[in-house]
């Protein structure tokens, strides 16, 4: 983090620049609030989920709701959208439907296909840029 500011915040001299380290600083706050907000929205969730008793199902479909919910909410504010957490989310949205839908396959030899033929495409067939020149 310390390399990523010090590159945001320098001018092209090298010399600290204030006026971007005021935006950088504020640019880090606005995610960090969304960060706190978004666990704090899962803790309440789980609280309500558990006290109403709701199935496995709703409650993974509501964690997969706040989770693509707060990369919305940073996205339309122009904070970074963290690609993990949109992974996470569509993980508990399937997750949830599987286990609302009351499916009879497992779901986790599926997800283990998905993840082997992603490193496989990744690693075998790695995107090649080509240059125009």
């Amino acid at each position: 983090m310390m390399r990523s500011m010090m590159s945001w915040c320098c001018g092209p001299d090298g010399r600290p620049d204030f006026n971007k380290m005021t935006e950088y600083m504020t640019h880090q706050d606005r995610a960090s609030k969304y960060d706190a907000a978004g666990w704090a929205l899962f803790f309440v969730w789980v609280g309500i989920a558990w006290l109403a008793d709701v199935s496995l199902g709703v409650g993974l479909l509501g964690v997969a709701v706040i989770t693509l919910g707060m990369q919305a909410g940073r996205k339309a504010a122009g904070v970074r959208v963290e690609g993990f957490w949109v992974l996470v989310g569509l993980g508990f949205a399937v997750a949830g439907l599987w286990q609302w839908l009351d499916v009879e396959t497992p779901l986790a030899p599926f997800v283990l296909i998905v993840i082997g033929i992603a490193l496989f495409i990744g690693r075998v067939w790695p995107r090649t840029r080509h240059r125009r020149g």
